[in-house]
């Protein structure tokens, strides 16, 4: 299918915005990707019932976190949610117009996670805060007005990595307080295997995930090579086995795509209940630009109904 019209638009006014390039200042990329975020933040003006801005001690130190509350009842589900942004970029700042959408659709609790970032902390900083975070929501359930047998982890492209990686450490651990896992376009494998998707859909015209911007964010987050072979950086390579049920959403054009799909698959045969939902005529990123593409809104219903769905009373 070929790229909508309005995403061939938006893909002209990024390349005037974000002007990437390998020997980038980390700072400053950091901050046209924040402005260019908080613009769709503010187009979205989406209403939701209550937000808390909070701190999760961990053993690692304190982690800011911001809470989405649908309405004032208790005992909702919970979705402990961890953004994008190569492991490098973004914040709670950047997503809080997809997580408020999340919450106010699904009626579950949304816990944002400001997780650390690379370069200033390299692998697995990321992944022992996005674990030890989601211990501590499932841990404080009570004080959190939440049920505590009904949490789901949820995530965009680094951040479904870093989603679907606490589902297999908690596993690892012995624990099943992860009952539901989203991953939105996710990152499943840092070793930069080759695959039709990521031929096709790297190249400097799609503005959003190049091959060169894909490089520069390993560098960045990895501390060596051998690092991306670990099952909690490259999830694809983790036994898959006694998992969470999981919605996997790809976007066709998308260099990530195919790692997304064949992840589904390798879930599927492992006796993991897995979705996977192709959007067509889309890039990397839709979901976070559904203020002007209808398809990200599709996208975060589905989203939504599927965590409704997952939680609803027996």
């Amino acid at each position: 299918m070929p790229l909508s019209p309005a995403v061939k638009q938006l893909l002209e006014q990024l390349s005037k915005v974000l002007r990437f390039k390998p020997d980038v200042d980390v700072n400053k990329f950091r901050e046209e990707f924040n402005m260019s975020s908080q613009l769709l933040v503010k187009m979205a003006n989406e209403p939701i019932y209550k937000t808390e801005d909070i701190t999760i001690p961990t053993k690692e130190g304190a982690i800011r976190a911001r809470i989405y509350r649908p309405s004032d009842r208790e005992r909702l589900p919970a979705v402990v949610f961890y953004h994008g942004g190569g492991f490098v970029l973004g914040s709670i700042e950047t997503h809080d117009h997809v997580c408020r959408r999340i919450s106010r659709l699904s009626g579950a609790v949304v816990v944002s996670v400001d997780y650390r970032l690379a370069p200033e902390h390299k692998f697995p900083a990321a992944v022992h805060d996005a674990y030890g975070s989601a211990k501590w929501v499932a841990d404080n359930y009570d004080k959190l007005g939440i049920d505590n047998g009904k949490i789901a982890v949820a995530g965009d492209s680094a951040g479904g990595n870093l989603a679907t990686v606490t589902a297999i450490m908690a596993r690892d651990h012995g624990e099943d307080f992860v009952k539901y896992q989203v991953l939105i376009y996710p990152a499943v494998n840092l070793s930069a295997s080759p695959t039709i998707s990521r031929v096709e859909y790297s190249g400097e015209e799609y503005v959003i995930l190049t091959s060169d911007l894909m490089s520069w964010f390993g560098r960045q987050y990895l501390s060596k090579f051998e690092d991306a072979f670990s099952p909690y950086a490259s999830p694809i390579f983790a036994k898959l086995s006694g998992l969470p049920p999981a919605l996997i959403i790809t976007a066709e054009y998308d260099p990530l795509r195919d790692e997304g799909e064949l992840y589904g698959y390798y879930l599927k045969v492992n006796g993991v209940r897995s979705t996977v939902v192709r959007y067509n005529g889309v890039i990397h990123g839709f979901v976070n630009f559904y203020p002007i593409l209808e398809e990200g809104k599709e996208a975060i219903s589905q989203i939504a109904i599927s965590i409704r769905t997952q939680f609803e009373e027996p």
